[in-house]
């Protein structure tokens, strides 16, 4: 039997499986719905012209260009990747023998458990305090009982939306042993990096992704930037060709229309304190502030509102009523349209679940 032959670590291991379920409006992966189909015309065009018959440049060379005057580092400093997600791995496979240690925040992005787990490390969480609050003190403890050799601190945390502040990064970086990655996936929502400070840390990696600002969730394109001593070591693990022309000239595209998403960027932290404000005033919910383009909410009811938002065609996270996360859903910031369109079900779910809501509670 094959299962026979699967590696130990792997035969228990539970894959990162994101639900499919038809529906109008999608609200569920962080995605940003506001520039969908923006910049289709342009990267039609512009893959017109590829030679999709020949390999792609795997260095990526155009892309780290544009990203390298963007961020105001060498282009030598930056690593194009099929998402942040194989960065995470390469980063784990440049680091981690097998039982080596990571550590990491707790709830958090659980791609770096699932990819741990594959190359056979082990992971140790600390837990966030009341409210999904980073507490540096007990972080800085597991720091100094565990020995961790990589930590992993995504800021803006996903899925709560807290952030670390940047103080208490820097003493992490300079009071570990450990190889720090600091996942900046909502960086475009929070304006607050530690990027500038890559060229002083050999240790410090950074990570990004056109994901979910730049709305390019279908093209995986995710980048790292740190020091080159750090940058050469993940280029010996980085496959070749890891990113397809497709991607690579979509990613191009979006980085040469940059100002046409920072309006988009404005509005859409606009919308989530908006909406913020709009569902604290539900007393069943219980919305916990965030710097990303989405919301954790927790209701008692999250269950019966998950299933009752697909009834109406909505789509959210639900994270299930078991962990850390038991009762909490997650609300990506859509357009101004779907944004009004879930408050009015959600107010109609909480106050007149069997009438009509008029329509003017939902702006």
């Amino acid at each position: 039997m094959i299962t026979n032959l699967v590696k130990a670590n792997i035969k228990n291991l539970q894959p990162y499986n994101p639900k499919e379920v038809p529906c109008s409006i999608k609200l569920d992966a962080n995605e940003n719905n506001n520039v969908s189909h923006l910049l289709n015309q342009k990267i039609s065009k512009a893959i017109l012209e590829l030679k999709i018959n020949q390999y792609p440049d795997s260095n990526s060379t155009e892309i780290r260009k544009l990203l390298s005057e963007k961020l105001s580092v060498s282009k030598d400093q930056v690593v194009v990747g099929c998402g942040s997600d194989q960065l995470i791995f390469m980063v784990l496979n440049a680091f981690i023998n097998v039982g080596d240690k990571i550590l990491t925040p707790s709830p958090t992005f659980s791609m770096y458990k699932i990819s741990n787990e594959v190359v056979g490390g082990e992971t140790v969480e600390v837990d966030l305090d009341d409210g999904f609050r980073f507490n540096y003190n007990k972080f800085m403890m597991a720091i100094k009982k565990e020995n961790p050799k990589v930590i992993f601190l995504s800021n803006p945390n996903n899925p709560t939306g807290g952030i670390i502040p940047r103080e208490e990064i820097i003493k992490i970086v300079e009071l570990s042993n450990a190889v720090v990655v600091v996942d900046e996936a909502y960086y475009e929502f929070y304006q607050n990096s530690v990027v500038d400070l890559v060229n002083y840390y050999p240790n410090l990696i950074v990570l990004r992704t056109l994901s979910k600002a730049y709305g390019l969730a279908g093209a995986r394109v995710g980048y790292s930037i740190a020091s080159r001593e750090a940058t050469a070591i993940l280029n010996k693990v980085k496959p070749p060709y890891n990113v397809s022309s497709l991607d690579q000239t979509a990613a191009k595209v979006c980085l040469e229309n940059n100002q046409m998403i920072e309006s988009i960027i404005t509005e859409i932290v606009n919308e989530r304190i908006v909406i913020s404000n709009e569902l604290n005033k539900i007393k069943d919910l219980k919305v916990y502030e965030s710097y990303g383009n989405f919301l954790l909410i927790y209701t008692e009811k999250a269950r019966d509102l998950y299933q009752y938002l697909i009834s109406e065609e909505i789509l959210i996270r639900y994270f299930g009523d078991k962990g850390d996360l038991a009762g909490c859903l997650r609300v990506s910031i859509g357009t101004k349209e779907e944004n009004a369109r879930l408050l009015y079900i959600i107010k109609k779910y909480f106050f007149c679940k069997e009438e009509q809501l008029p329509l003017k509670m939902a702006e």
